[in-house]
C-alpha cells in the first residue's frame, strides 16, 4: 500500500512582519509549486585531477521560485494593493512565506518577494492569478 497523500487542503501563507508574526492564507489558491531545491557545482579540475576527471565541490544552494495559481479576487485582502499579493509586488520588501500541506505536519517555510503577478481573464471562466514568488535565503521543510 502507498504512502502517497493527496495535496488537497494545501494553503500558502503570507507573514505580516510583525513580532510575533502571523500568517493569513491566501485565498483561493488553486495550484502550488514549491521551491525547487537547486546547488551550483564548482568546478575544481586542475592538472593533477585523477586520471583526467573533472573534479567539482558544492557550491550555493538556490531555492529558485514559487509558483502558484488563485481565483483572482483583486477586493481580498490576500491579494489587493493594499495589504495583499499586489501590496508585496509593488513594496520592495521580503516577506515570509508558509506553504503548509494538509497533514498540517509539514511545513515549507521561506522568505521571498513577488516578482510575477499575472492576471488573467479569459471569456468563459473565472478570473485567474499566476504568481510568482523567489525565493531569497534557506528553505525550511520540517
Amino acid at each position: 500500500m502507498s504512502d502517497a497523500f493527496w495535496v488537497y487542503g494545501s494553503k500558502l501563507q503570507l507573514g505580516n512582519g510583525a513580532s510575533p508574526e502571523v500568517f493569513a492564507d491566501v485565498a483561493e489558491v488553486q495550484d502550488i509549486t514549491p521551491p525547487p531545491l537547486s546547488r551550483d557545482s564548482i568546478d575544481v579540475t586542475n592538472q593533477s585531477s585523477p586520471n583526467g576527471w573533472r573534479e567539482k565541490i558544492p557550491g550555493f544552494r538556490d531555492g529558485g521560485e514559487v509558483k502558484f495559481k488563485c481565483n483572482w479576487l483583486p477586493q481580498n485582502a490576500t491579494q489587493d494593493e493594499a495589504t495583499g499579493l499586489l501590496s508585496s509586488f509593488g513594496d520592495d520588501d521580503v516577506h515570509n512565506w508558509k506553504i503548509v500541506l494538509p497533514d498540517t505536519v509539514t511545513t515549507i517555510a521561506f522568505a521571498g518577494f513577488v516578482s510575477g503577478f499575472e492576471p488573467d481573464l479569459p471569456m468563459e471562466e473565472q478570473g485567474q492569478l499566476s504568481v510568482t514568488i523567489t525565493v531569497s535565503g534557506e528553505v525550511v521543510i520540517s
